[in-house]
């Protein structure tokens, strides 16, 4: 349990942040400069709060009312920073190992942590040979050999490209499974909705647990601070089985059938599903001969006025879905509250992540 009640002031800069979590990958959200990297080095130690306590599974960190302040290197914290700070001079290996050898780890994880992030084939390697990617991963690795109780890692992906995103992913996928618990910064809502468990959202001076991603970008601060221009729904489902020939990957969502374009994820995996609020139609009755190939009955659970339209919730058992729909549309269904409509969602149209 990571626990942090605590008050920063740099200068200009004022930040009151409140939340605690289990979670196994916890993420601090917001947009950029709205204090996400000063909440991570507060729990770091690397800064000092005007006052607080943060406590790590029990123990206090920092707490100002009982006089208590453990060093940054006695709060067996891994931090990955954003710039990595590989030793150039070093192979893979040496870096990898300088951490554990500092603290005088004779019998450092070398090949569990290597094999976790692939990392087998790059150990002679240095690091002006490796990829943007790599040197994420080996840095990674470095913070993980130190044995860590929690791992910090600061825009992992920031400043890479598609592909090298993509290759990265997989491995924080990895990672968020066999690693210890972590606390990740991002801006990005594709790597929120994708790996956090728990998001605190970090923004007009407060950092705040806001819950899971689904609870978390139903809020209007997420959206504002998301930069999104309709609300988002994030659905955990697990895969069915696939269709190769036709392209096409078969979710159940809370018992609901749900299909998308073929997955890379093999059935009985967990995923999740990240569908814009704009690409849900609502029609009264199944329509024939429509493309829409998810076709989902719901009941309206509530409408609400937007500047943009009028948000549409809708329940169908455990499965919510948000439909942001026009004005007119409204009136010409007569949506209200439990009336059973036919959502309908292009599965093309659907985000999708592991």
């Amino acid at each position: 349990m990571l626990e942090v009640s605590a008050h920063i002031a740099r200068g200009d800069f004022s930040l009151e942040v409140g939340f605690a979590s289990d979670a196994r990958i916890t993420c601090l959200f917001g947009r950029s400069g709205s204090g996400k990297t000063t909440v991570a080095e507060l729990v770091a130690g690397l800064i000092r709060p005007s006052r607080g306590r943060v406590a790590l599974a029990g123990e206090p960190l920092f707490d100002s009312e009982a006089s208590v302040s453990i060093p940054t290197w006695r709060r067996r914290i891994g931090y990955v920073f954003q710039d990595v700070r590989l030793f150039p001079h070093m192979t893979v290996r040496d870096n990898l190992l300088y951490g554990a050898r500092r603290a005088g780890d004779t019998r450092p994880e070398l090949d569990q942590t290597t094999a976790l992030l692939g990392l087998e084939g790059l150990l002679e390697r240095r690091p002006g040979s490796l990829s943007g990617g790599e040197a994420r991963r080996v840095a990674i690795g470095r913070a993980l050999l130190t044995r860590p109780r929690l791992l910090i890692l600061d825009e992992p992906l920031a400043g890479l490209d598609g592909a090298r995103r993509g290759d990265l992913l997989p491995y924080l996928d990895r990672l968020a499974q066999d690693g210890p618990p972590i606390l990740y910064v991002s801006h990005a809502v594709d790597e929120v909705a994708r790996l956090a468990d728990r998001v605190v959202l970090v923004g007009e001076g407060r950092a705040i647990e806001a819950g899971p991603p689904d609870m978390a970008f139903d809020r209007p601060e997420a959206e504002a601070a998301a930069g999104l221009s309709a609300p988002l729904s994030i659905l955990n489902g697990r895969v069915i089985t696939h269709d190769p020939a036709g392209n096409a990957t078969r979710i159940d969502l809370a018992g609901t059938s749900f299909l998308s374009p073929l997955l890379d994820v093999a059935p009985g995996e967990r995923v999740r599903v990240i569908v814009d609020a704009r690409d849900v139609a609502l029609a009264l009755t199944d329509p024939v001969g429509a493309s829409f190939q998810n076709r989902l009955p719901m009941r309206v659970a509530a409408l609400e006025a937007r500047p943009d339209g009028v948000l549409v919730r809708l329940k169908a058992g455990e499965l919510r879905l948000k439909a942001l729909v026009t004005r007119q549309a409204v009136e010409q269904l007569a949506l209200e509250p439990g009336r059973w409509v036919i959502a309908l969602v292009k599965a093309t149209a659907s985000a999708r992540y592991a």
